[in-house]
């Protein structure tokens, strides 16, 4: 540029050194203008081929997620069901994103799991450390190319301490025995002593209970104030050694009373009582309450049934009212009146023995 504008001949000159020609300025121009719609038609097929392939996926019968809330959505090639959900906006529990590692994205295939493959790899693993139960797949891991339909085992927000929960306990139907277990004149002891008083004696009676819970394998489930309910045959592989574990149970709870009021001789007006209620049967089990302050417990009415029963030792004035059923289970043969009474909300009438003492098991 500046030799051009110091030599004014200098263009000229260039141009004619060149040889360009009418004809090749077209022909390179003809050239300019291919390679610009080469261009053009590589980006062209680049997005059409992207248009062609969803155009064929939306043609093709894809198979479809059933959420349990109702939601049924298309599975893509290749994509997980944790995917699946999130390119849906469905809410899913993925603590750790995805790599298998804290199982809070579990799920049961409640329909079309016969024609998934099984579980390997990293899911296998998983599964495997928290004991899950049948049809129980991880939605990180599980890539289905057939119709299936799922049932979400863990609240949205879950966190590490869900996910640590063994399979089975998000909730399930299933045969427990529940035992309840009421300290008897608590509202006199409120009265006759400082609360602080009663906190330390409250606080050693649930340490006793609890010991003997742990120590006839059962479940300390939640404390009701002034007494407690505990599961038995939770982690049984047969739920039928709940009733006569419940009845170990209830034996070790009254040695440790026993040893309670011996250190508590010289504080209490009178011994600490208890009344024990035990019932066996089907119940919905698993962790409830609010997702940071969940517990493993039960309901249904098998645990109205055994409250109704424990409060019947205040009426029958005994120790241990345990039902027929349970006591048939634990293969107890006892020599005692067979009683029957109402259940609130109940239909059918429970029947039941009212003991003095709490009979030894056999085996």
């Amino acid at each position: 540029m500046l030799r051009a504008s110091r030599d004014p001949d200098y263009v000229a000159q260039v141009l004619r050194e060149s040889h360009i020609t009418p004809k090749t300025g077209s022909e390179v121009l003809l050239w300019a203008e291919l390679g610009i719609a080469a261009h053009l038609a590589m980006i062209g097929l680049a997005f059409g081929g992207r248009e062609l392939r969803l155009w064929r996926l939306r043609n093709r019968k894809l198979p479809r997620l059933t959420h349990a809330s109702g939601g049924v959505m298309p599975i893509m090639a290749g994509a997980s069901v944790l995917e699946t959900l999130r390119q849906q906006g469905v809410p899913h529990a993925a603590l750790c994103g995805g790599r298998a590692r804290c199982t809070t994205c579990r799920v049961v295939v409640t329909k079309g799991g016969d024609q998934l493959p099984p579980p390997s790899g990293l899911e296998a693993a998983a599964l495997a450390r928290i004991g899950a139960t049948p049809g129980m797949r991880l939605a990180c891991q599980l890539r289905p190319d057939a119709d299936i339909s799922i049932m979400p085992l863990l609240a949205p927000d879950a966190g590490a301490l869900e996910g640590s929960l063994r399979g089975g306990l998000e909730g399930s139907e299933r045969l427990i025995t529940v035992v309840f277990v009421d300290m008897r004149g608590s509202t006199s002891l409120g009265e006759s002593k400082l609360p602080y008083d009663v906190l330390f004696i409250l606080n050693r009676f649930f340490q006793e209970m609890s010991k003997a819970v742990a120590a006839t394998n059962g479940h300390y489930s939640q404390f009701t104030g002034d007494g407690l309910m505990a599961l038995y045959g939770l982690d049984a592989a047969d739920p039928a050694t709940g009733p006569a574990d419940a009845l170990r149970g209830a034996q070790a709870m009254l040695a440790g009373l026993g040893d309670l009021n011996h250190q508590l001789r010289g504080k209490l007006s009178a011994p600490l009582r208890i009344g024990i209620g035990i019932h066996y049967g089907e119940a919905i089990v698993g962790s409830m309450g609010p997702p940071r302050s969940q517990i493993v417990t039960a309901i249904g009415d098998t645990v109205n049934t055994a409250a109704r029963l424990e409060g019947l030792t205040k009426d029958y004035d005994c120790v241990l009212v345990d039902s027929r059923r349970a006591a048939e289970v634990a293969g107890l043969n006892l020599d005692a009146r067979l009683h029957v009474a109402p259940v609130k909300g109940r239909n059918e009438n429970v029947e039941f023995y009212a003991l003095e003492t709490v009979p030894e098991v056999v085996g």
